[in-house]
């Protein structure tokens, strides 16, 4: 289910265009079977909606399908775009004009080996194009105009080696933006060496480079210009690919690493927020009941979002041969906090006092 969130009347609703719906079968706009997600694009404001879904197929062996939907802002005229349904579609796709572009991992029919294919829809035709393929593992990064950022990688635990490129759509051009080999992984350490890492916004590629023990130096790349600038130096960030999670918002970069603990009794995480202008940064700190950072999901005007935990829902649904179904299920749980009490963590010691700071605002 698709929820609408009102930031000034503090209200949740699905975002459905049809008061009189009951929300519970297909025709219901905010309504559909599968896994469901939002493809927003921050540099087209005027576009509609788009809503792409994965099914799991009856089948034994064939892939999930891939469906892409367009709708008004209040959930009216859903229409479907697109179909795909021969590979295993990467997340997240990136959104620029009027395209998106995703990436899939597919079987060559000739060798039975696995490729990576690069596709292009065109949105409002739903037009689907297979753009390239690739035989090493490729991540997309993002996109801007019709050029896409993306990273080649040989996924290698021995010798990391990565490539970040630029592909023109319209050229079928690649350019070389970036590379960068990490040190070997040497069995019985639990944190390999920290390594560069990239992170795509709009049409800026941002850099993280390991300057010296546990700092690194943050890069932006204006793709347009070519201008390079050093943001910020000495930032407290590590990585060795367990896990690096980034959103912009608010003019800042919010970065989330993570590392394993070097007892083996799991992995612990920091959160820095850098600004994207002055480079001056801060850590966030605010760990859940794990001892793990939070991860920005999203942004209102005052509130930043987060998912936080699971609960169990009981929902009646009616099935398409009309008969009615009690489904019990596990969803994410969606919450709020003010943009001031994240700064300066305020709720570190009450976040899970009965989840009432921050707000739930829907599941």
């Amino acid at each position: 289910m698709i929820y609408y969130y009102d930031e000034q009347s503090d209200t949740s609703v699905p975002l459905c265009s049809r008061p009189e719906c009951a929300h519970n079968d297909d025709s219901c706009s905010a309504y559909m079977e599968g896994m469901l997600y939002l493809l927003l694009d921050d540099q087209n404001q005027t576009q509609p909606l788009y809503l792409y879904r994965t099914v799991e197929s009856t089948q034994e062996g064939q892939n999930p399908k891939v469906q892409l939907y367009s709708m008004d802002a209040n959930g009216a005229n859903r229409t479907l775009r697109m179909e795909y349904q021969n590979g295993l579609v990467d997340l997240p796709m990136a959104a620029s004009e009027d395209f998106l572009y995703f990436i899939a991992s597919e079987v060559n029919p000739s060798t039975q080996s696995s490729i990576e294919c690069l596709y292009q829809v065109t949105l409002r035709s739903g037009k689907l194009e297979k753009l390239q393929e690739y035989s090493q593992p490729t991540t997309l990064l993002g996109a801007y105009d019709q050029k896409l950022i993306l990273e080649h990688n040989n996924d290698s635990l021995r010798q990391v080696a990565a490539d970040i490129f630029e592909y023109d759509v319209v050229s079928k051009q690649e350019k070389q933006l970036f590379h960068y080999e990490a040190a070997p992984w040497v069995e019985g350490e639990f944190n390999g060496k920290p390594h560069p890492v990239a992170f795509s916004w709009q049409n800026e590629l941002y850099i993280f480079e390991p300057s010296e023990e546990r700092k690194a130096t943050l890069t932006c790349w204006d793709l347009r210009t070519g201008e390079k600038n050093v943001l910020a130096q000495g930032v407290p960030y590590y990585g060795d690919q367990i896990a690096e999670d980034v959103e912009f918002a608010d003019g800042k970069l919010i970065l989330l690493c993570a590392e394993n603990r070097a007892d083996g009794s799991g992995v612990t995480s920091q959160t820095f927020a850098i600004d994207l202008k002055s480079g001056a940064w801060q850590e966030i700190d605010l760990k859940d009941q794990y001892g793990l950072g939070y991860e920005v999901v999203g942004a209102t005007a005052d509130h930043y979002v987060f998912a936080l935990g699971e609960s169990l829902h009981t929902s009646e649904v009616v099935k398409k041969d009309g008969t009615k179904e009690t489904l019990r299920y596990y969803a994410p749980d969606f919450y709020l906090m003010e943009k001031a009490d994240y700064y300066s963590s305020t709720d570190h010691d009450v976040m899970y006092r009965g989840w009432i700071t921050p707000k739930n605002i829907t599941s």
